[in-house]
């Protein structure tokens, strides 16, 4: 369970990452935080020490805290902001159990029944960005559909069918230059040399619980990552 200030942090995150407070307005006061969640003042100062810390957000007496525009803070809070334009096509959804390999690598508990589906992201002119492989516990999102991912999304369903509600992601980024998954080498049969960018991400809420794992294949092309690193 996370401490008291990163579950305020990540609901301010989810907050500002969602556009429930766009640029330029102001996040929810530490009064309506303390009714909100019962804590004392201390957690939600440093909460929004943090955001201010990582000008994220600024502090204007008489006003509150303002959330600054993405450009100033430079804040990547999706993956999917680097392939504007691309879309989803999720298939093949099936139930599984959760062995001693797949716990070691996915994080989940072994023996607990998992919902495991592929995904296809494409540019608008129909080429392959990403091949994705996604698993989800069946208990928490036993209603889900393939129907229904290609409706919206996963991350838009879980915000408007269940009771999560979505933190982060950690994300682990490597380069391969082979692989022994058949249909990520079928998808990719076109190309010239099997080289990708492999993310291996895992997605949270903000209690800390962790609502999936994917593992997703790039075609190095496509991916290019501006960031700046902070120094601490």
């Amino acid at each position: 369970m996370n401490k008291k200030w990163e579950v305020i942090f990540d609901y301010l995150m989810y907050l500002i990452r969602e556009n429930k407070v766009l640029p330029g307005e102001i996040l929810p006061s530490q009064n309506m935080l303390k009714t909100k969640f019962g804590y004392s003042e201390q957690p939600i100062r440093i909460a929004f020490n943090k955001l201010i810390e990582l000008q994220i957000v600024k502090s204007i007496n008489g006003k509150g805290f303002v959330v600054q525009d993405k450009i100033s803070n430079n804040l990547l809070f999706s993956f999917r902001e680097l392939f504007p334009g691309s879309k989803n096509k999720y298939y093949d959804l099936v139930e599984i159990t959760c062995n001693k390999q797949l716990s070691k690598m996915t994080g989940f508990q072994e023996g607990k029944k998992l919902l495991y589906f592929k995904c296809l992201r494409k540019t608008n002119t129909d080429e392959i960005i990403l091949y994705q492989e996604s698993y989800i516990l069946r208990d928490k999102f036993k209603s889900i559909t393939i129907e229904k991912l290609n409706e919206s999304g996963l991350m838009l369903w879980i915000e408007n069918n269940s009771n999560s509600i979505i933190s982060h992601s950690s994300k682990e980024i490597s380069f391969v230059n082979e692989s022994d998954n058949n249909d990520l080498l079928n998808n990719f049969k076109d190309k010239d040399s099997f080289n990708f960018i492999l993310d291996l991400g895992k997605v949270y809420d903000i209690f800390g619980e962790m609502l999936e794992f994917r593992k997703s294949w790039y075609d190095p092309k496509y991916f290019k990552w501006n960031f700046i690193e902070w120094r601490k």
